[in-house]
């Protein structure tokens, strides 16, 4: 998608409603703020089920794998109490930045609170 001027004001937006054909639309003139662009340049992104043998983005959470992370946590627990998962990969989870960043904190002040004096 290419056009005049600016196109959405933001470098991404993330469309969640169920209604919209696209999952988010990226604005590239936006990546460089300092910069100036007369006109502008985005693409949509469009979300489907991976097939066999696509590289797989998020983690799908089926039965098997839910399995293999909680015999990882379990070996992970045998060897010291102060091993911790956390954030998309160490949970094996999507989430979103901002849940991110509160797990990361709340798991920083719980180590933190564990360990004063």
């Amino acid at each position: 998608m290419e056009g005049l001027g600016d196109l959405q004001g933001n470098a991404i937006i993330n469309y969640t409603d169920l209604s919209a054909p696209y999952t988010r639309v990226f604005e590239h003139k936006h990546f460089a703020p300092w910069e100036s662009h007369d006109r502008s340049v985005a693409f949509t992104e469009f979300s489907r089920e991976a097939g066999t043998g696509d590289p797989l983005f998020y983690p799908v959470r089926l039965p098997r794998d839910i399995s293999v992370f909680e015999k990882y946590q379990l070996e992970a627990n045998a060897v010291s109490d102060r091993v911790t998962f956390t954030g998309r990969l160490g949970l094996y989870r999507y989430l979103d930045m901002d849940d991110v960043i509160r797990l990361a904190l709340d798991t920083a002040r719980a180590y933190l609170k564990g360990n004063a004096g």
